[in-house]
C-alpha cells in the first residue's frame, strides 16, 4: 500500500487552502478496513442507556479530500448501534465551516449539499451552526450569503435538554467575529423561558473569550454574551464550538458552573499555530484512524454528566461536576 501524504503536506501540515478547494489524488492503494475497526472501537467505549449524538466541525469540503472517509465513518458508527442494539443514532451537529468559503457562490452551494445530503441520508435529525467560512466570504469573495436560521434550539424533553444554537460572524461588522446585540438579547430569552426541568448545551462556532482562539483580536459583544451566560449559568451544562482546529477544555469561568469545549477539525489538518494556550492538537495522516476526528457525544442532564468519544485523533472527554475532563485511551 502506497502512502501519498506527500501530495498534500501543503494542505494537512500548513495553514492554507487548496486552489480551487481541489487536494491532488492521495488514495493509491489505501483501504478503509480501519473506519470498521475504529467505529467498534468507538461503540464499545460509549456509556449504555444515553442517546448518541455525532459531533463534528470544520469539515472544509474539497474535491479529494477526506470527506467521503469522514461521511464512512459516521455511517459505521450509526450501523454499529444499530449492530450492538445500542438504539439508534439521535441526530448529527456540525459546528460550521462544510466548505472553505473561497469559490463561486453556485460552486460552494454544490460542496454544502453534497455534505448535507450525505448526512441526512443517515435520516436522523440534522444541526447545523453557521461557522465563518460558511459565509462564502473569504479571500474577497464578493458572493458573501447569509444563513436562513442563525439562531435556533431543540428541545428534546425525554432527555431533559434543551440545545441552543447560535451564530458568531458577521462579515459586514467591523469586527466580524462576535455575537449580534439580536442573538445575545435571543439566547437570553431563551434561556429564560426554558423549562425549569430542562438543562441546556449551548452550540457556537466561535467561542465567547478572547483567549480561548487565535484568528482574531476581538470578539463582538463578547462581555454582553458572558453576563447572559453568567445570568443562566445554573442552568447551561456546557458551550461547545469549533473554529480552533484543536481540542480545548476551559474550566475558569468565574460563574464556576459549566466548560467552554472547543472541538478538534474533521478536515485531515495538523499544524501547530494559531492555536490557543492550552489547547490540544492530535497528529493526522491520511489513510489510518487519526485521518478523522470527530465524537460522539452522550448527555446525562439530569446527572449533570456529558461524554465525548472520539472517533480518530484525538482523546475521550467527559463532563461532571460543572467541569470537563481528558480521559486518555
Amino acid at each position: 500500500m502506497e502512502m501519498t501524504n506527500n501530495k498534500n503536506y501543503k494542505w494537512i501540515y500548513t495553514y492554507d487552502y487548496a486552489p480551487e478547494s481541489i487536494w491532488d489524488p492521495w488514495r493509491d492503494g489505501i483501504e478503509s478496513g480501519w473506519i470498521r475497526d475504529e467505529a467498534e472501537a468507538v461503540i464499545g467505549r460509549l456509556r449504555s442507556g444515553l442517546p448518541c449524538y455525532i459531533l463534528l466541525t470544520d469539515s472544509h469540503y474539497v474535491i479529494n479530500g477526506t470527506w467521503d472517509d469522514t461521511f464512512a465513518s459516521m455511517k459505521a458508527v450509526f450501523e454499529k448501534l444499530q449492530e450492538k442494539g445500542l438504539g439508534a443514532l439521535a441526530g448529527i451537529i456540525h459546528l460550521g465551516d462544510l466548505t472553505d468559503g473561497l469559490l463561486p457562490l453556485i460552486k460552494t452551494r454544490q460542496f454544502e449539499d453534497r455534505c448535507i445530503s450525505d448526512m441526512q441520508s443517515l435520516g436522523v435529525p440534522l444541526y447545523l451552526v453557521p461557522g465563518n467560512h460558511d459565509y462564502n466570504y473569504f479571500r474577497g469573495n464578493p458572493e458573501v450569503v447569509y444563513p436562513d436560521t442563525p439562531q435556533f434550539y431543540v428541545d428534546k424533553e425525554d432527555e431533559k435538554l434543551r440545545m441552543i444554537f447560535i451564530d458568531s460572524f458577521d462579515p459586514k461588522e467591523q469586527v466580524r467575529y462576535g455575537f449580534t446585540d439580536y442573538c445575545i438579547n435571543w439566547l437570553d430569552a431563551t434561556l429564560s423561558n426554558m423549562p425549569e426541568d430542562l438543562h441546556a448545551v449551548i452550540f457556537s462556532h466561535v467561542t465567547p473569550l478572547i483567549r480561548l482562539q487565535a484568528w482574531a483580536k476581538d470578539i463582538r459583544n463578547r462581555a454582553k454574551l458572558i453576563d447572559v451566560l453568567n445570568k443562566h449559568a445554573e442552568k447551561i451544562l456546557a458551550f461547545i464550538n469549533g473554529h480552533n482546529h484543536c481540542d480545548h477544555l476551559f474550566n475558569d469561568l468565574n460563574n464556576g458552573m459549566f466548560p467552554i469545549i472547543s472541538i478538534n477539525c474533521a478536515k485531515c489538518e495538523y499544524f501547530l499555530e494559531h492555536k490557543p494556550e492550552g489547547s490540544v492538537v492530535p497528529e493526522r495522516a491520511l489513510g489510518d484512524r487519526t485521518q478523522e476526528s470527530f465524537d460522539i457525544l452522550q448527555i446525562d442532564a439530569e446527572n449533570g454528566k456529558m461524554y465525548f468519544t472520539r472517533f480518530g485523533a484525538g482523546s475521550d472527554r467527559y463532563v461532571e461536576n460543572h467541569k470537563a475532563y481528558w480521559r486518555n485511551i
